[in-house]
């Protein structure tokens, strides 16, 4: 057993040298360089057996319970209710769109700067380089963890439960989904600051706080500017769409008008949205040029 365990341990050693002496290079002044080992073929493998597993488990399965007739006949069903959309788009509905759209940009806003507010400090504590050797940042990373699991929707959903329906339970949900997504961001950015200014000015007599104030803040707060942006943009799509578990928002109106099959008043409520998002978008981008 141990001459079997000796040969196989010597093949593959064999195997090693070998590979690493086609990565060899010799210069012209003499000098070798080993390259360093490619992964390419590794990756790919795996890329591929996780697609191949997906594949079955997924598009396979939906065929092989439903057919490829069954999804053929379905397509053309979009293109109906697309058409319907242009064709009759109820631009007087417009005037029922307007306070539900300025709820959904509330509840976007006002989530995303109490979320902000909680997610700071949390932030701070939960980076490694201003903790050192502590174990909270660990414990603080871990509840993050387990709350950026859910999405919004579920928070919502499960706050409708607790609490009953209403805006309200948007918010919470966005104020919960903005402290995750925000804190997670932000103490990422913080562990790879350069704290030489931070020990320097310590070291010069200031107190911690004065010296994280004027060292540390100024490294972090553009990137931070950005990613509450960023949060921002993505609060907005996701509150139009709290209001199919009742949290209020442009979203229940839309729910309501794709039950009833109103395709001209979803496409006037989907078009509103979009230039929200869109005016938002651009806002934010010139925001954050102006910050990088």
């Amino acid at each position: 057993m141990k001459t079997l365990c000796s040969k196989i341990s010597n093949f593959f050693s064999n195997i090693q040298q070998r590979l690493t002496v086609r990565r060899t290079m010799t210069l012209a002044d003499g000098t070798e360089i080993t390259k360093p080992k490619s992964y390419a073929l590794l990756s790919s493998i795996i890329i591929l057996f996780v697609f191949v597993y997906f594949w079955n488990l997924i598009v396979s399965t939906f065929f092989q319970r439903f057919g490829f007739q069954f999804f053929i006949s379905r397509i053309p069903n979009f293109f109906t209710i697309l058409n319907a959309m242009v064709s009759e788009v109820n631009f007087s509905y417009f005037e029922r769109v307007i306070d539900p759209l300025f709820v959904t940009i509330q509840i976007s806003i006002l989530g995303t700067f109490i979320g902000t507010l909680i997610a700071l400090p949390v932030a701070f504590l939960a980076s490694q380089n201003l903790m050192k050797n502590s174990k909270f940042p660990m414990m603080i990373k871990f509840g993050l963890s387990v709350i950026r699991t859910f999405p919004t929707l579920v928070y919502a959903l499960l706050f409708s439960f607790i609490f009953g329906y209403g805006t309200f339970i948007g918010l919470l949900a966005t104020i919960i989904f903005t402290f995750g997504i925000i804190s997670k961001m932000m103490y990422e950015v913080i562990e790879t600051i350069d704290l030489g200014p931070f020990i320097a000015i310590e070291a010069s007599g200031a107190t911690k706080l004065v010296a994280f104030r004027t060292s540390i803040i100024p490294q972090v707060i553009g990137r931070f500017y950005s990613i509450i942006l960023y949060n921002f943009e993505i609060n907005l799509r996701a509150s139009a769409i709290l209001g199919f578990v009742g949290a209020g928002g442009i979203g229940l109106i839309l729910n309501d008008q794709m039950s009833l099959k109103e395709y001209g008043n979803v496409s006037m409520i989907v078009l509103s949205l979009l230039v929200v998002v869109i005016i938002v978008e651009n806002i934010s981008r010139f925001i954050r040029g102006k910050l990088s």
